[in-house]
């Protein structure tokens, strides 16, 4: 896996988009699905920025996976849990959000939510055929 920090703001997004952009060229994956890629984390991201209480000054973004997979780990530090995939089944009304959240799920292959030494660790796997 490669790993990269990035401060903990919204202007992070840009140069996650561009780390996600060299890592799937550099796998030999279409480069549509850096498109894929970064809305998952877009979605991700701007959540641990809303609900996660406290935070550092950074946040871990690492990607790796075999052939035709990418995983990727999002890792907030120093903050209160916020569990994403603990969404309800049917979704609640616009009004009260939530459905970013049920996008990832659903384009997703399989996602997974830590919370160790008060870090928020979310970890996705996405296929994609070669």
């Amino acid at each position: 896996m490669v790993e990269r920090r990035f401060p903990r703001r919204l202007g992070s997004l840009g140069p996650m988009a561009r780390f996600v952009a060299e890592y799937v060229d550099s796998r030999g994956f279409d480069p549509e699905h850096s498109y894929t890629v970064d809305l998952l984390i877009e979605e991700l991201f701007t959540n641990m920025l809303k609900h996660g209480k406290g935070g550092g000054p950074e946040v871990s973004l690492k990607l790796g996976g075999e052939r035709e997979e990418l995983i990727l780990t999002l890792r907030d530090f120093d903050v209160e849990s916020f569990d994403p995939t603990s969404a309800p089944p049917s979704p609640p009304p616009i009004e009260e959000g939530g459905l970013g959240l049920r996008l990832v799920q659903r384009i997703s292959d399989s996602i997974r939510y830590e919370y160790v030494d008060r870090s928020s660790i979310i970890t996705l796997t996405k296929r994609f055929p070669l």
